[in-house]
């Protein structure tokens, strides 16, 4: 009688038990990860994978955000200071309850100005404040540095943009001796422009010195998942989608997106609205069965 009674409280619990075991993962960051395509080709990798082959990952990247909360006078010619990601953060986590974030800031943090103590020091504070929230809420995060800046055309980048980026860059990595997860990208990334400009001296990464081409995005995603295996204890390395699991992918991810960034009400202005939840998630369920089929 005791054994029944146990199985039926087990059956009983059972779906609590996988919702609270439920990997939920979410990609935080600035324009170029809302455009979705590296996020996507690390989503691909993480699902070559067992352990996260049915996980739930969306990505919430938002464009012209910073984690440091600064803005430059004039942005968008004046019509909206750039999104603080702490205006949303609270909302984001309460409703997709992620156990698991990568959050990649830095690009617009330092607002295309000079290295400045005062810059640096917001965006250190928002990082630890993003930081202290996810764990708040449960969840786990790891911290991924800035992309390149003009490094097709250096000899433009006036104010030493991109130096500014290795001074955050160099800090997350100082702070992994403070217990905190982080891959600097930019290392591999430089190394990856490189050697495209050396095989083809036409190669460009990124057209406006921000936001990458499709090349640009494969390499920060090869770097970022390259640092991200170690972290995750994954076995072997990391292998990207292609052809049409990657087209399928890529659909699925953007639908998510959109519905969710519609969700947790953004105020970003200029950012198309998407579908309403349920609805997003359904279509995204019969994009995964297609998925996994193609990616067989």
């Amino acid at each position: 009688m005791w054994n029944m009674i146990r199985l039926i409280l087990l059956f009983l619990c059972l779906p609590l038990m996988l919702r609270a075991a439920e990997t939920r993962v979410l990609f935080l960051g600035d324009s170029i990860t809302q455009d979705g395509r590296w996020a996507t080709l690390v989503e691909g990798a993480l699902r070559n994978t067992d352990a996260y082959r049915d996980a739930e990952i969306v990505n919430m990247g938002l464009g012209s955000e910073t984690v440091s909360g600064l803005s430059e006078d004039g942005h968008a010619n004046g019509k909206f200071p750039r999104p603080d990601l702490h205006e949303r953060l609270g909302r984001v986590l309460a409703a997709y309850k992620p156990t698991l974030v990568f959050a990649c800031y830095g690009m617009n943090d330092g607002i295309y100005l000079p290295l400045d103590p005062q810059r640096q020091a917001a965006h250190v504070k928002g990082a630890t404040r993003l930081k202290e929230a996810v764990e708040k809420s449960g969840g786990r995060i790891i911290f991924l540095s800035a992309p390149l800046f003009m490094p097709d055309t250096p000899e433009k980048d006036a104010q030493g943009y991109d130096k500014v980026l290795d001074a955050y860059a160099a800090w997350l990595v100082s702070v992994q001796a403070e217990g905190w997860e982080t891959v600097d990208i930019r290392p591999d990334l430089k190394r990856a422009v490189a050697d495209a400009k050396a095989k083809d001296s036409a190669f460009i990464y990124a057209k406006d010195g921000v936001h990458p081409g499709g090349d640009g995005h494969r390499f920060i995603a090869d770097a970022a998942a390259k640092g991200l295996w170690p972290l995750l204890k994954l076995p072997g390395a990391p292998v990207l989608p292609t052809g049409d699991a990657l087209k399928i992918l890529s659909e699925r991810a953007g639908v998510l997106e959109y519905a969710w960034l519609s969700e947790t009400k953004h105020l970003r202005p200029g950012v198309k609205a998407g579908l309403p939840l349920d609805e997003a998630k359904k279509r995204a369920d019969e994009l995964m069965v297609r998925y996994k089929e193609a990616a067989k």
